[in-house]
């Protein structure tokens, strides 16, 4: 009884870090990331884009991350946006597929501060396989059977606070619990997708040179945290360049080149700090977007929504 309470346990775990980064992806390039921290985010630019993210971490490590994300982000009226997501996540065993609408109310508070608030509302699937793993117990009975949550759906929340150099955000990307179809997960960890936070600017440096920092730090219960601190450089020319650091865990290097102002493709690399580098050094993310219907110059902040 004792191994099957420790299986299940870890595999709560596993699951539930698993769905946290899912329901809020933990990319290296924020910046492209913004609808899924926040539904509030939704039609928050000046303009609408079509983006995706392909993130690949622990390159040659067996069962490492990988995820990849479509949105659209547009903005249907003056004061209203609307979001779509589609996630694909994969962990290990463990699979998940997620499809979000995101709509965000804009409430101009003065000339310079605006108010954004947005609800989520999610469908998707998440798999664990456990009759492909390997275990010391032939024919273990409590890994004969792969758990499926079956189809499920959910919600969520967020704010925004923006002005035209500084932004502050906070979400709960997930309300409801998350059940495996005869299995209680919520027995073992809390199976929420947690909090989010997030803050940042931009800051003209020079005729040519924008500076834009940004710093996300998420909380699950029963897990730690975790905090991701980027600072990019943006030329007028299109060119961003910066570094990324996740807090106890991995530092890296982003660049990305805006075409015309409307495609974008970007790129990051990281090194894991921690006793993973003993496994793997190998992180790598490739950001693609189109924007249209742009109403800005390239160096009008915050830049943060890119």
């Amino acid at each position: 009884m004792k191994k099957t309470n420790s299986i299940i346990a870890a595999l709560g775990i596993v699951v539930a870090s698993f769905q946290a980064l899912g329901q809020d992806p933990n990319y290296r390039q924020n910046q492209f990331n913004a609808l899924m921290l926040n539904p509030a985010q939704a039609g928050a630019n000046s303009y609408s884009d079509i983006s995706t993210l392909a993130n690949s971490q622990w390159g040659g490590f067996k069962g490492a991350p990988k995820t990849m994300t479509v949105s659209g982000n547009f903005n249907i009226l003056k004061n209203f946006g609307l979001g779509v997501t589609l996630l694909q996540d994969e962990l290990g065993p463990v699979s998940n597929t997620q499809f979000a609408i995101n709509g965000a109310y804009h409430l101009k508070l003065n000339d310079k501060w605006r108010l954004s608030v947005g609800i989520r509302g999610i469908a998707g699937n998440l798999n664990v396989n456990l009759t492909e793993l390997q275990t010391t117990v032939p024919m273990d009975p409590d890994m004969a059977n792969n758990l499926t949550t079956g189809l499920t759906f959910n919600a969520g929340w967020g704010a925004l606070l923006s002005h035209k150099n500084f932004y502050l955000g906070v979400a709960q990307p997930r309300v409801g619990k998350m059940d495996f179809l005869g299995r209680n997960m919520s027995l073992y960890v809390d199976n929420r997708g947690g909090y989010l936070g997030y803050a940042g600017g931009s800051f003209t440096i020079s005729p040519t040179l924008l500076l834009r920092p940004n710093v996300v730090a998420r909380y699950m219960e029963g897990l730690p945290w975790t905090v991701d601190i980027n600072t990019i450089f943006t030329h007028k020319i299109g060119l961003d360049f910066g570094v990324s650091y996740q807090v106890k865990s991995a530092i890296g290097a982003i660049v990305g080149y805006d075409i015309n102002n409307k495609f974008y493709l970007g790129y990051s690399y990281t090194f894991p700090t921690s006793r993973m580098n003993q496994v793997t050094v190998q992180s790598h993310e490739i950001a693609l977007r189109y924007r249209f219907n742009n109403n800005t110059s390239r160096c009008q902040g915050p830049r943060f929504f890119n």
